[in-house]
């Protein structure tokens, strides 16, 4: 079966580097693309699906945004199993405080921009300790532009996915700062994880992972 991953935002295939899958499944990966003036996610999720094989049987691997993406995905192509790691699986996990946030337009201004210079404060949110994966967030921060910045928050905040999937599974970290487990309701939880847990806590992830795939 053909496993297609799809990383978070601003991130790229690196940050699945540590994720081990059994040798039945094919491993390919769906690169970001820059989001066209005023695009909509249904069009983007359809730009971001160009690559997939969808005449053989698929699943999906998203990560973060990636698992936004990757649900959008498989309402266009159906896969055989979506899962998300630290990530959310409709609207009601999203915490009050961020639709607030997108209701008052934050997202929209000047002060956005910020999140790319308070790196620190992003570190803390991602639970990013050791001097690697702090240089790796900073780069990522650094390549991303303001536009897909704003375009992705959109996405997220004003996200209109009402309940989950039945073909979703959710993986998601303990001490996720950035979706708390307050407001989701995962399939498993991992112990300690944080937002960056994929690349902390790689081995069990991929425990559940091949699990999940052997199980369709």
């Amino acid at each position: 079966m053909n496993i297609y991953f799809i990383s978070g935002l601003g991130a790229d295939r690196r940050a699945f580097d540590k994720i081990k899958l059994d040798q039945d499944f094919n491993v390919h990966y769906i690169d970001w693309l820059e989001p066209s003036k005023n695009e909509d996610l249904k069009s983007y999720a359809e730009r971001m699906a160009s690559s997939i094989d969808k005449i053989s049987p698929f699943a999906l691997v998203g990560l973060s945004f990636g698992g936004i993406i990757a649900i959008e995905i498989s309402k266009l192509y159906p896969a055989q199993k979506v899962i998300l790691i630290s990530s959310i699986s409709n609207q009601s996990e999203l915490p009050w405080y961020y639709k607030s946030i997108g209701k008052l337009g934050i997202q929209n201004t000047k002060l956005i921009e910020l999140l790319k210079y308070k790196k620190d404060l992003l570190h803390w949110f991602f639970g990013t300790t050791s001097a690697r994966l702090k240089n790796y967030l900073n780069e990522m921060i650094d390549k991303t532009s303001i536009h897909y910045l704003q375009w992705s928050l959109n996405q997220i905040l004003n996200w209109n996915q009402i309940n989950k999937p039945k073909n979703v599974l959710h993986i998601h970290g303990e001490k996720d700062k950035l979706f708390p487990t307050t407001f989701c309701k995962p399939d498993y939880t991992i112990s300690k994880g944080g937002h960056f847990m994929i690349v902390t806590h790689a081995n069990q992830i991929s425990e559940i992972i091949n699990h999940s795939l052997h199980s369709i």
